[in-house]
């Protein structure tokens, strides 16, 4: 995916790797699927397999100075993440480069929260020891997520697919003085805003920017496709609280229509972004609609 220009802001797609994953996990509605999702791009479903192209990626975004990272995906040599997510070994940092960035010159490590895959490429295996990947970053997370994961918590922490992660993926960046406990709404700069979007996990969020008369939301797991634009209940398994996640589903949909505003969520497929329209007297009324893309090239 080319750059592209958001106002005073560019924004770039750093990838990690695809993996399929049934579209049926969502919806079996074949109107709803014919009417909203056969019209979209290729990999947003396929009718032989059913299965729809679960990108893993990561958004690089520079605006007021600062190279902002958003959900450094799961990273190389991990175990206990699953099929498809244990042991990789993907070229994560020479793709960075290849936008012209290395670990150094990224300003600030932003995880909408602290899934496996949103916060792996916080730290690199050196030896037997995991150390943080981006040395001279600020990696914020938010006071809530952080205590749900936290280890050293008396808390019980359940969720079956998230072993580790915080001791590998969390803890040595705090230990290495680099992390930042934030309460949202916190402003990072001018253009971005960390806000609340929980439900998915109880301290999720999402990056708000602001920038030229253009306004856009990174917007991590609130939505996983497009199909829920449409319908917000439906879901993937895994949330912390289910009915938080379908308001803030419900919520971010009228938030992204009154503002025109671009979503930019973490596992779209190609081209991973785009703004909502209204299909006014449709087959079940009002629908609301995904269009993908429509930035201009940076």
């Amino acid at each position: 995916m080319p750059a592209i220009r958001l106002g005073h802001a560019l924004v770039d797609r750093v990838e990690e790797h695809f993996l399929p994953v049934s579209l049926h996990a969502l919806t079996n509605d074949e109107s709803l699927i014919s009417r909203r999702v056969a019209p979209l791009p290729d990999g947003f479903f396929d009718p032989d397999s059913k299965n729809f192209r679960f990108s893993n990626h990561s958004w690089l975004l520079r605006v007021d100075g600062l190279t902002v990272l958003i959900d450094p995906c799961t990273g190389n040599g991990r175990t206990g993440r699953g099929p498809y997510f244990d042991g990789l070994n993907l070229p994560y940092l020479e793709r960075l480069a290849a936008i012209g960035v290395t670990p150094d010159d990224v300003d600030i490590v932003f995880c909408t929260h602290l899934h496996h895959d949103h916060c792996g490429w916080n730290t690199r295996q050196d030896g037997r020891e995991w150390v943080p990947t981006f040395l001279r970053a600020a990696y914020l997370f938010v006071d809530d997520e952080y205590r749900r994961w936290d280890t050293a918590s008396t808390a019980m922490h359940p969720n079956e697919f998230n072993p580790n992660v915080f001791d590998e993926c969390v803890r040595p960046v705090v230990e290495a003085g680099l992390a930042k406990i934030v309460p949202i709404p916190h402003t990072i700069s001018p253009s971005l805003t960390i806000e609340p979007a929980p439900g998915h996990t109880v301290g999720h969020a999402m990056l708000r920017l602001v920038s030229g008369g253009v306004r856009a939301y990174f917007t991590g797991d609130a939505f996983h496709h497009p199909v829920q634009l449409t319908r917000p209940e439906l879901h993937l398994p895994g949330c912390d609280d289910l009915a938080t996640a379908i308001a803030t589903r419900r919520a971010l949909v009228r938030r992204a229509l009154d503002e025109t505003a671009f979503l930019f969520p973490a596992h779209f497929p190609e081209p991973h972004y785009g703004r909502l329209a209204v299909e006014v007297g449709a087959p079940t009324g009002d629908e609301v609609y995904f269009e993908p893309g429509g930035a201009p090239a940076g």
